[in-house]
């Protein structure tokens, strides 16, 4: 069991510079703590990659899929404490000094659900 994640929760990213910052809305009918929870797949942007001398060139969009096996919210799955992107966020990079790019790949996870009352599974 784990903490179903609602507006509010937090996320961590596998890369040190990097942001992830949720672009969907929660649900305007369930609510867990007060707040509105979020479903599957969950978008997500990352912006400030930096790998190297590498550094992020676009913010980029990736999705949360859930591990719920039977909650759901407005007859979806939600997004518990410690989901994550399945398939890393894809952020296209730059070296300033010799123009290359590359592609760096950042996992984005819910560390915080946001409220400590409903446990989903």
């Amino acid at each position: 069991m784990k903490y179903i994640a609602v507006q509010g929760c937090t996320l961590t990213t596998d890369n040190a510079t990097a942001q992830a910052t949720i672009i969907d809305s929660p649900s305007v009918k369930v609510k867990a703590g007060g707040n509105g929870v979020y479903k599957t797949p969950l978008k997500v942007q990352v912006a400030g990659a930096t790998q190297g001398n590498f550094a992020q060139t676009a913010p980029s969009v990736g999705n949360i899929e859930s591990t719920a096996q039977k909650v759901k919210a407005d007859n979806v799955l939600v997004i518990l404490e410690g989901d994550k992107t399945n398939t890393p966020v894809q952020c296209p990079a730059t070296d300033p000094s010799t123009g290359a790019t590359t592609t760096i790949m950042v996992t984005v996870t819910v560390q915080q659900a946001g409220q400590t009352k409903v446990l989903g599974a």
